[in-house]
């Protein structure tokens, strides 16, 4: 029995043979032709398989038989052949299939890919990168204000999917009335060619940019400097609250991203955890609210 197996035409792979054939293993939907030569003349067989499911066998010129099926997932299949008397015959031992799931695409930003911080006037560059087994099918970047509505920037969407795929957008701030203190936070998503399975989406971390004034000067304050009470270490406690809040932000996201992937009782444990966090972070920011 040899073997030739093609392909989902999305994969753009070209059909490979296997001469001497019997376990099978592929990507889910690829077709696998199977080429019997058996032993004595027979009208015709079936291919069968574990699922109850069978595929016609049928006799061609030369007395071989010919039958496709298609891999659907785990599973094993033989071969049933008729006999001179017209009874079936196990003609073969049970053969293995194994289903190679197409895996899902990454993305992650290239420039500037890290936290970072601009003027209200200043154009910030993005760059993401995605790559598949099979091929990427589109490229998106969102980005918001000060956790608003996401606006989308369509990066890759062209006509032939590649399985590697770096893409830029110039994000103009003057455009978005900033001021000194708001935040542009963004983040990358990519979607695969699976047309078997449908889609899959990956989506990179979440990064933010943080608005700073055009001049930015330094001094001691009387706090700093030994005197008692004045405002620079409250502007400085203002700063790391901020700071643990885009923690939290960034954990939620990461948390909302990769719940098909934890375990039902890690997500919940993560989740009270982030209620916890934010929770302790609302009193802080009440009691620094109370104090200035």
């Amino acid at each position: 029995m040899d073997l030739e197996y093609r392909f989902p035409a999305y994969t753009n792979l070209a059909p490979r043979k296997q001469d001497g054939g019997g376990d099978v293993a592929a990507i889910r939907g690829t077709d696998v032709l199977l080429h019997i030569t058996p032993t004595m003349a027979t009208p015709n067989g079936r291919i069968l398989l574990n699922d109850g499911g069978a595929e016609p066998l049928t006799k061609q010129a030369d007395g071989t038989l010919t039958g496709v099926f298609t891999i659907k997932g785990q599973g094993f299949y033989r071969i049933e052949l008729t006999g001179p008397h017209g009874e079936k015959v196990d003609a073969s031992q049970q053969y293995t299939i194994d289903v190679i799931d197409d895996q899902m695409p990454a993305v992650h930003f290239t420039k500037p890919g890290r936290d970072s911080q601009a003027t209200p006037v200043e154009d910030l560059f993005l760059e993401a990168r995605a790559d598949d087994d099979y091929g990427v099918k589109q490229l998106q970047l969102f980005y918001s204000v000060n956790g608003g509505a996401p606006k989308s920037v369509n990066l890759f969407n062209g006509p032939k999917p590649l399985t590697e795929v770096s893409a830029g957008h110039t994000v103009y701030l003057e455009e978005l009335g900033l001021k000194p203190g708001d935040f542009v936070s963004y983040y990358a998503k990519a979607t695969d060619t699976d047309v078997v399975q449908g889609p899959k989406t990956a989506t990179s971390d979440i990064y933010f940019v943080q608005i700073r004034p055009f001049k930015q000067g330094y001094k001691p304050s009387q706090s700093q400097a030994g005197g008692g009470g004045g405002g620079g270490g409250q502007g400085q406690q203002v700063g790391q609250l901020s700071q643990q809040q885009r923690e939290i932000v960034a954990a939620t996201f990461n948390q909302v991203r990769d719940k098909a992937k934890t375990k039902p009782d890690k997500f919940r444990e993560n989740v009270v955890f982030l209620n916890l966090a934010q929770a302790k972070l609302r009193e802080q920011v009440e009691e620094l609210v109370g104090k200035l």
